[in-house]
């Protein structure tokens, strides 16, 4: 008795019967249609598709197919039946959605750093501006210029402009009435 490669590949008479002729207790022959999908090492695969499809219409299913495209359409069956057992409402739905999630958010992580890049070549192309080490600043006094480019005096200075250009002062403050 010459059995083929699916089931097992042994030439002895007690053959092991596919996944789906164990599950039925059925033997198993060489011209069993589910044997090449389902070995019998892949009994999973085959409770899962069982139990999403049923054994009768997965057979439809696969007679319905011509012979060059029946082992797409099975792995394609079997990988719906595992996402169906995995997610039951959703399905294959649910791994298309996390899936266009994934993509949307590596594309908003893509577009942020292209921002960055474009920010980054913008600046290099920017002149540059003195920088000044601290020596230099002690050397000026108390003026000197910041990053900004502004001048800059020394705290008293800058208080005394302040209470010249208020007309609010200390003692008019003090002066003004309560409104009640």
């Amino acid at each position: 008795m010459r059995l083929s490669k699916f089931h097992g590949g042994s030439s002895s008479s007690s053959a092991t019967a596919c996944a789906a002729c164990k599950y039925q207790r059925k033997k198993c022959t060489e011209n069993c249609i589910l044997a090449r999908y389902f070995p019998q090492e892949k009994q999973n695969l085959f409770l899962n598709a069982h139990k999403v499809f049923g054994v009768s219409n997965i057979t439809k299913f696969i007679k319905g197919i011509e012979e060059s495209q029946r082992d797409i359409a099975m792995k394609n069956l079997i990988y719906h039946a595992n996402a169906r057992v995995r997610h039951p409402v959703l399905g294959v739905c649910k791994i298309m959605v996390e899936l266009k999630h994934k993509i949307d958010w590596t594309q908003a992580e893509l577009n942020h750093y292209q921002q960055k890049l474009a920010m980054c070549q913008a600046i290099a192309l920017q002149p540059q501006i003195n920088c000044y080490s601290y020596r230099d600043l002690l050397e000026q006094g108390d003026e000197y210029l910041n990053i900004d480019g502004h001048g800059h005096q020394n705290q008293q200075q800058q208080l005394e402009i302040m209470q010249k250009q208020s007309p609010l002062n200390y003692e008019m403050f003090m002066e003004m009435p309560i409104k009640r």
